[in-house]
């Protein structure tokens, strides 16, 4: 899958030219954001997980590349932080020596996007005991079972709620039908859960184009 492995997902960059905030909605993946001044001056770090929207403040006359992790990659960041303080070039090559992956984890993971549910039916598709899946999943990817669960139910019930289609492309244009077909418990729970994740109501979310755009780019 090419020298790091398929574990980065996406290059990208920015160049601001005025200082703003930045709202970055969770996505399950780290950044290792690698940012140069006009000084020439390079400094490098490696996002969180995270689990609400974060404002991050940003300063012009930067220019940042991004190197988004596959969901689930574990990463050495002290080694790597280490390795690009001696040399910032390579970037992908140093990504691929000091991250890994676990085989099993990344399928509990793309069993958790594709068919949602609990940690309980996760664990019987998976043919694991909850107790197995729980410390595996926790222990190579940072985070719960039960946050990856949440995490892509809501990324994929915001998407649907911004285009008015489930995935199946059923037309689903009130906020009501959207919390039922992906398994809320009612609305009120469903807009707890945008406001937790987006900071914003559901309605809101509709009309926050920087927070749309990123329901597009790749995560998990």
């Amino acid at each position: 899958m090419g020298m790091n492995d398929g574990k980065v997902i996406e290059v990208w960059q920015a160049a601001p030219i005025r200082a703003m905030t930045a709202f970055v909605v969770p996505d399950g993946c780290r950044d290792v954001i690698v940012t140069r001044n006009t000084l020439g001056n390079v400094d490098v770090h490696v996002s969180p997980l995270f689990d609400t929207t974060l404002a991050i403040e940003v300063l012009p006359n930067q220019h940042l590349t991004g190197y988004r992790l596959q969901a689930g990659t574990l990463l050495d960041e002290a080694a790597l932080l280490s390795a690009l303080a001696e040399d910032e070039h390579n970037v992908e090559e140093k990504i691929a020596t000091f991250a890994s992956s676990n085989a099993n984890v990344y399928e509990a993971l793309s069993c958790m996007r594709e068919h949602g549910g609990t940690v309980a039916s996760i664990a019987a598709e998976l043919g694991v005991s909850e107790r197995t899946l729980q410390r595996h999943v926790q222990q190579h990817s940072g985070k719960s079972p039960l946050f990856w669960l949440r995490l892509a139910r809501i990324r994929q019930s915001a998407l649907a709620l911004v285009t008015g289609n489930t995935p199946n492309k059923t037309a689903s244009l009130s906020v009501c039908d959207i919390a039922f077909e992906f398994g809320f418990s009612d609305q009120a729970h469903f807009c707890r859960e945008i406001k937790h994740w987006f900071g914003v109501t559901p309605e809101q979310l509709k009309t926050r184009q920087d927070l749309i755009e990123q329901l597009y780019q790749a995560g998990y």
